[in-house]
């Protein structure tokens, strides 16, 4: 198995950073976690961030070249961080205080990953990333319900004392 093709990292850059688990500068099928696992696991944590950055409007995969390094970066370093818990030790560790303080190994990666990515989301457009939607974008309007009546909005600016004047006049 290899790693997904919206992956951001392999897994010899999550061996690079944690050598003491992995077999002669990779994991392999004795190693503890295995190879397998290891791209399970980068597979995972890039589509979490796929989705986190989805959210946040960008186009996936991210091709710009300077973002792809910071997120091949985020990505084999969280992962290094389950291998780690995986062993039984640091931050992902079962026992560790952030998983018992949110009560799962999943919640704490993602607003890991999202606190992350939400603190380089600037840079990110600046140096390129593509952003299919802006945010302002987020708050939207239908004209009409699934049947095609016509909808109007809940609330009106004449609602809160707005008056308009024919500025063409």
């Amino acid at each position: 198995m290899a790693v997904g093709a919206n992956s951001y990292c392999e897994a010899s850059d999550v061996a690079g950073l944690i050598p003491r688990y992995a077999r002669d500068g990779d994991f392999d099928d004795s190693t503890l976690p295995s190879l397998s696992r290891v791209e399970s696991l980068i597979d995972n944590t890039s589509a979490i961030v796929n989705g986190l950055l989805a959210q946040m409007g960008f186009s996936i995969p991210v091709t710009a070249s300077d973002v792809t390094l910071i997120l091949k970066q985020l990505v084999s370093e969280t992962v290094a961080t389950m291998v780690e818990g995986i062993r039984g030790s640091g931050r992902y560790a079962p026992n560790s205080k952030a998983i018992a303080n949110r009560g799962s190994v999943i919640k704490v990666v993602t607003l890991d990953l999202k606190e992350a990515l939400e603190a380089m989301e600037f840079g990110f457009e600046v140096l390129g990333a593509d952003k299919s939607e802006d945010n302002a974008e987020g708050i939207k309007y239908r004209g009409s319900d699934e049947g095609g009546s016509d909808t109007f909005p809940i609330f009106q600016r004449r609602g809160f004392g707005n008056s308009f004047t024919d500025w063409d006049s």
